[in-house]
């Protein structure tokens, strides 16, 4: 039978794996009841995921009327004698924070954010002409080998753009993810985790007239008392309003452009890896 590149790829990262006799036991079991360590030595398969179940799926793009998803922390100084560099793009807010820890989101995640600023401003009041922001909903969703659904998660990658300082620019702030539905099943956990490196926050426009750009890197974990299983989704956002899902593990379902009345200039919104 012909292997697809997601069925490879899935099969590297979520292996299945083969039991003999009693079902070996991951090395931590930390976090875990005694009822789920010793419901795992003999019902292996409820705790393995099926690889060919995983699936992430882009449900639709809204805008939001303002910011109000985040609550900004900003300084909102003046700016009289503060030296502006509006080349230099730099995120002034969070570089790495969690979304969901052991199948609850954290507190106070409204408070989590990135920002792509020019050097110099220390909130986003500070800049001028913010569009609405866009909100991205996905679903990600997987069974075990039974066919029992264990993670049926939602959530929403937001930002707002154009924002730019006396009519040079385009910025961005409020760049967060939002867990909406966190379901999780009886054994498993599950863990969410956002990162945007320096590394990735640049200017893809000009000196004169910057366009600021972020890599926003997406990670999840499923753990249960066997085995761990990882992945990551990276978006690439700009200023101007782009957005696109650079890098997935997950089949993420077709949608029609049509469907994304405010997607536009977005490209490519599904994705097959």
């Amino acid at each position: 039978m012909k292997m697809t590149r997601l069925t490879i790829f899935l099969a590297v990262i979520f292996p299945l794996t083969v039991f003999t006799g009693q079902a070996a036991l991951a090395q931590d079991t930390t976090g875990f009841s005694r009822q789920e360590i010793e419901y795992a030595k003999s019902n292996p398969d409820y705790f393995t995921i099926d690889p060919a179940s995983i699936r992430l799926t882009l449900l639709e793009t809204t805008e939001a009327p303002d910011m109000s998803y985040v609550k900004l922390h900003e300084a909102n100084r003046p700016l009289d004698g503060i030296l502006v560099t509006i080349d230099n793009i730099i995120n002034i807010a969070e570089k790495i924070w969690k979304i969901v820890e052991a199948n609850k989101p954290v507190v106070n995640i409204e408070s989590k954010y990135a920002t792509a600023y020019p050097e110099g401003i220390t909130a986003a009041a500070q800049l001028n002409s913010w569009s609405k922001p866009k909100v991205f909903s996905y679903a990600f969703y997987a069974e075990n080998v039974y066919g029992s659904v264990m993670i049926n998660v939602k959530y929403k990658a937001a930002f707002a753009y154009n924002g730019n300082y006396k009519g040079k620019g385009k910025y961005l702030t409020a760049v967060a993810v939002i867990p909406t539905v966190v379901e999780v099943g009886w054994g498993y956990k599950f863990y969410m985790s956002a990162a945007v490196p320096d590394s990735t926050v640049t200017n893809v426009g000009t000196q004169a007239d910057p366009v600021a750009a972020m890599q926003l890197k997406l990670n999840w974990k499923i753990a249960t008392v066997l085995k761990e299983s990882d992945g990551t989704s990276v978006y690439y956002v700009q200023g101007d309003g782009f957005y696109d899902e650079i890098a997935s593990p997950w089949k993420v379902k077709e949608v029609k452009v049509e469907e994304l009345n405010s997607a536009a200039p977005l490209l490519t919104p599904e994705k097959v890896f």
